[in-house]
């Protein structure tokens, strides 16, 4: 095996480089990863994420406010869905 002297500058510069091509790999690799699977919350789940009653769910699915979708007799939530709705409903802090 064969070593070979570099100055510590070159050295710096180049771990440098490999810390840049990680985080850019990671941020590659969380923009193009595969989508993950759709997770349906339930009214209870809804409920306390959201800090509502099941009425307060109700009325905001009846409104058209919050979709919904039903299986059987249960009420099911995209979790994409409350979080869109929150995100839309951000309200900037006041200066």
């Amino acid at each position: 095996m064969e070593f070979q002297m570099i100055e510590q500058s070159a050295f710096d510069e180049m771990k440098t480089l490999v810390t840049t091509l990680r985080e850019r790999a990671e941020r590659f690799r969380e923009l193009f990863s595969p989508p993950q699977p759709r997770r349906w919350l339930t009214a209870e789940e809804v409920c306390k994420a959201l800090r509502i009653t099941k009425r307060a769910l109700q009325y905001y699915r009846s409104e058209g406010i919050i979709p919904s979708t039903s299986l059987g007799n249960k009420i099911l939530y995209k979790e994409s869905d409350i979080a869109r709705i929150l995100q839309n409903n951000l309200i900037a802090p006041s200066k």
